[in-house]
């Protein structure tokens, strides 16, 4: 595994989160906003959690999220050019219907009739 490479940035501020695998464990780095920190991690699981938990503190603070490095999609890019169809839709499961959703819709059909009735001049 690389360098992976979270940055943010609040007013005109910038912050970079650095993953480094070692032969240890992991390095968390963050650099900007203040002197730069490093903290070890033995087992990426506990890193993720800090991650995690640090980007949400972050994001929870006025930072935003600005990029990933390295860049993990591969291909080009789809959004340059059409679909062959334009609908997305499946055709095939447009008139199904879950099991709860006929039943609620007999019940809505139940009531609209009993309305009627009510409504009716005797």
């Amino acid at each position: 595994m690389d360098e992976q490479i979270w940055s943010f940035s609040r007013k005109d501020g910038l912050l970079e989160i650095r993953r480094t695998p070692t032969t240890d464990g992991f390095l968390l780095g963050v650099n900007g906003d203040g002197p730069a920190r490093t903290y070890f991690f033995p087992e990426l699981s506990r890193l993720e959690q800090f991650q995690a938990d640090f980007e949400k503190f972050l994001l929870g603070t006025g930072w935003t999220f600005l990029a990933f490095s390295p860049e993990r999609r591969t291909g080009r890019e789809r959004r340059n050019y059409s679909r062959l169809l334009s609908d997305r839709r499946r055709w095939w499961t447009d008139g199904v219907r879950t099991p709860l959703e006929r039943m609620t819709r007999e019940q809505d059909e139940r009531e609209a009739r009993l309305r009627r009735i009510r409504r009716r001049p005797r």
